[in-house]
């Protein structure tokens, strides 16, 4: 049986902008054992959001970055890397802790989430017809 996985939450003292996100996301994304990531935050209206370049593509950022939430098997192994990498890019202060933040199975609320948007997209392409 595999080891299920850990998150690791990153909690900066500071609301990033979008070039420290940019950077953070990049050296985060080279640690072999990081699985993915989630990154959360307030909301950002559309005419005030940034683009950044992740792994080669353009993303604009719908959120202005206040947490981020790391997968890994091994978070033990990948917490001093990434102190490393916080250290460095936001001297401003940070906390790191290992958890669980993430949900592993859909909740009954999900299912029914997925089924109304099912029922608008075909009333949608009912009505373009």
């Amino acid at each position: 049986m595999q080891p299920s996985p850990e998150d690791i939450e990153i909690f900066p003292n500071r609301i990033l902008g979008a070039k420290t996100a940019e950077r953070l996301l990049d050296r985060i994304s080279e640690i072999e054992d990081v699985e993915g990531f989630i990154i959360q935050g307030p909301r950002v209206k559309s005419d005030a959001r940034e683009k950044i370049v992740f792994k080669g593509k353009e993303m604009e950022l719908s959120v202005a970055v206040s947490r981020i939430i790391l997968k890994s098997k091994n978070a033990d192994r990948v917490v001093e890397k990434i102190h490393d990498i916080c250290r460095e890019l936001m001297p401003f202060g940070y906390s790191i802790r290992i958890g669980k933040f993430t949900k592993d199975y859909p909740t009954l609320h999900d299912y029914k989430v997925a089924y109304i948007m099912q029922l608008r997209e075909s009333r949608e392409e009912g009505d373009e017809e």
